[in-house]
Parts: C-alpha cells; sequence; structure tokens
C-alpha cells in the first residue's frame, strides 16, 4: 500500500465516523449557528496545530510510535474537524437529523 492509498483510506475512515456520529447521535448537533461555528473554530485550531502534536510523539519513526501518533492523535482529531463541519452544514439546511426523533 502506498502512501497516498493509506492517506485516502485514512480520511475516508476519518470521514465515516464523522458520519456516524452525525447520524448515530443527533442530540450533539449544535442548535444554532454561533455554536456550530464556536466547533468550526475550535476544529480550524486543532488542525492549525495538528503537525506540531505529531512530532512530539516519542520514538519516531519506529513504526509503532508513528501508528500511535496517527490513530491515537490524528483519527480523532481529523474526525473531530469533518464532524464540525457536518455540523455546519446541518445547522445551516435546518437540522433534519435533529427532527427524525
Amino acid at each position: 500500500m502506498t502512501k497516498e492509498t493509506f492517506l485516502l483510506c485514512f480520511v475516508l475512515g476519518a470521514g465515516a465516523l464523522a458520519a456516524w456520529v452525525a447520524y448515530r447521535l443527533p442530540a450533539l448537533t449544535p442548535r444554532s449557528l454561533r455554536t456550530a461555528s464556536v466547533h468550526l473554530a475550535l476544529a480550524l485550531l486543532v488542525g492549525s496545530t495538528l503537525g506540531e502534536t505529531l512530532r512530539v510523539v516519542p520514538g519516531q519513526p519506529a513504526p509503532v510510535s508513528v501508528f500511535t501518533a496517527l490513530f491515537a492523535i490524528a483519527l480523532p482529531a481529523l474526525t473531530y474537524m469533518l464532524l464540525a463541519g457536518m455540523w455546519l452544514m446541518l445547522v445551516v439546511a435546518g437540522n433534519p437529523l435533529a427532527r427524525r426523533r
């Protein structure tokens, strides 16, 4: 598997996790545009510090530490960033997932 293929699968997996959280837990979806914007700002902050955070993991470039950095730090961060974007779209669209109860 090439690096590009792994990265594609990694991002698609994070997107699938974010979609699952948005669909399965609609009560977590922000109710207002202000709250969704705060989540988006936090996601941008997480994204801007992600590179430096991954470099702090000790033992790199050993495979164990690289996988630890990817799955313990990068996957939750990327999932949250995608989820914040989905939440913003849901709030702007009128939040149809929250109405399905």
